[in-house]
């Protein structure tokens, strides 16, 4: 059998399932659209690549299962590494988290690096094909068992040529562009609902010269949005010894590209030392920015497909990308193609679908409801949305003096623990303990803020049953005043 890669742009999504499709099939094709560089360069067809990215310890392990050696390979060429807690600056909710170590180790690399060397490693692959400036106009079926039989492209430099390529699978890992609805509809399949969420995201980057001198030696600074100021900011440590920072703000307040604002809006942010960095350190090149004015989440699983069809990646769920999922998620269903491979290639897709519904009812939850955190997102905030983010309140305020508060998160973030070890009754009492001694009181003007007797009230007249952790929770806010829900 022969499945073509309908691809178009992650590094990612190219490289995982590409592997994994590898080992279980004779010949597997990548059609590209893009021009591919010979050296790590930003594509036309990336317009992301320009802007930071985070390879979460997860993400990293499993490329490290695929293709053996290739995290030594980054380190031995430049990428930098580091312990999340020691040698990174953390503030959440405008407060900076004690430092420590975790343990957790990620490696930074710029998206056109990273993308080369898993190309690299692809194209060494004897089954694997790749052709690019190559697009997708059509996917071809046959007239009587509906299932696909390859797809017809636009080929050559001008992008005029069409002819077809033949295959037994299509792997769609299009991404967040990707025209399955124009194409299904037009070989009279429904599209796929979508659940989408408008967070009006806009982020503006610029790379600067990194010095050993800068932030005393620490490779990154992160600072995350809040209620009360919609704003972020990244700073991390890239090869060739340079930094790359990313700002970024949701609804009205998107970072400006001349270089006086944009080092005006990352003083904005509490975390002077970012500016001062701005100020003194040496451009490499002009900002460029980048909007993402939803998240979408497609419901292939019970939509009917053709047979042969297989979406993945950002096709199927496309997430806000600073909480850096994207890519390790795609990495997560790269393991599960795997597996799905080995059985019957018929309900392939259909157990590939439902093999990656916990992944991604996991991964769209953690961003989902961090964006609801924002008065500017718009988005239906259940009771349960609003208990949970009251708990990551209390969290984030313990983080401030308990490193091992921000240990357990950290691995969480890194997709290494699951959210429900941050409720585990060690932890939780860390949570309540540290929140309590550093006040819970909240920011004036805040949306949502209610008291712990309200939230009861809520939970009661919606005829939910909380556990007894946030019960305990609920007391806490009571005594001591208004949280988030």
């Amino acid at each position: 059998m022969v499945p073509t890669l309908w691809q178009s742009g992650g590094p990612i999504n190219l490289a995982s399932d590409t592997r994994a499709l590898s080992d279980r099939f004779d010949r597997v094709i990548v059609v590209e659209r893009d021009t591919l560089p010979e050296t790590p360069s930003v594509r036309w067809c990336v317009p992301q690549g320009r802007h930071a990215h985070v390879l979460t310890v997860r993400g990293k392990e499993i490329m490290g299962e695929l293709f053996p050696g290739f995290i030594d390979e980054l380190i031995n060429h430049g990428a930098p590494t580091g312990d999340q807690l020691a040698d990174f600056r953390l503030v959440f909710d405008g407060r900076r988290w004690a430092r420590g170590r975790c343990g957790v180790r990620p490696v930074l690399v710029s998206r056109p690096f990273l993308e080369w060397h898993l190309r690299s490693r692809l194209e060494s692959v004897s089954n694997v094909e790749i052709i690019d400036r190559c697009s997708v106009h059509t996917i071809a079926l046959d007239p009587v068992d509906r299932a696909v039989t390859g797809v017809l492209v636009y080929d050559g430099k001008d992008g005029t040529e069409s002819r077809s390529i033949p295959a037994d699978l299509l792997v769609d890992a299009s991404g967040r562009s990707s025209k399955v609805h124009k194409l299904l509809e037009l070989e009279g399949f429904a599209a796929p609902e979508e659940q989408r969420m408008s967070i009006r995201l806009a982020y503006a980057t610029r790379r600067y010269r990194r010095e050993p001198s800068h932030l005393q030696g620490d490779i990154g600074l992160l600072v995350e949005a809040s209620p009360s100021n919609p704003r972020s900011g990244f700073l991390l440590a890239q090869e060739d010894n340079s930094w790359i920072v990313t700002l970024a703000g949701y609804g009205d307040d998107a970072p400006p590209l001349d270089e006086d604002r944009f080092v005006g809006f990352a003083a904005s942010l509490p975390a002077p030392e970012l500016a001062e960095l701005l100020r003194n350190a040496e451009p490499l090149g002009p900002s460029v920015h980048y909007r993402v004015p939803f998240t979408v989440r497609r419901r292939f699983t019970g939509a009917q497909l053709p047979k042969g069809y297989l979406p993945f990646g950002d096709t199927i769920c496309s997430f806000n990308p600073v909480y850096g999922q994207g890519m390790s998620v795609a990495a997560m269903e790269a393991l599960v193609l795997r597996e799905c491979c080995a059985g019957n290639k018929d309900t392939l897709a259909h157990r590939f679908l439902r093999g990656i519904e916990p992944i991604l009812d996991e991964a769209w939850s953690m961003s989902a409801e961090s964006d609801l955190r924002m008065p500017v997102v718009d988005g239906d905030r259940s009771v349960q949305t609003r208990l949970m983010n009251a708990y990551l309140g209390l969290l984030y305020r313990a983080g401030v003096g308990d490193p091992r508060v921000g240990a357990a998160f950290a691995r969480v973030v890194h997709l290494l623990d699951r959210p429900e070890s941050l409720m585990r009754p060690t932890m939780f009492a860390r949570v309540m303990w540290g929140s309590a001694r550093l006040g819970l009181s909240t920011e004036s003007g805040d949306r949502d803020s209610v008291s712990g007797t309200s939230a009861r009230q809520r939970v009661v007249s919606y005829g939910v049953t909380s556990s007894p952790r946030l019960e305990a929770a609920l007391a806490l806010a009571e005594i001591t005043g208004p949280v988030r829900r």
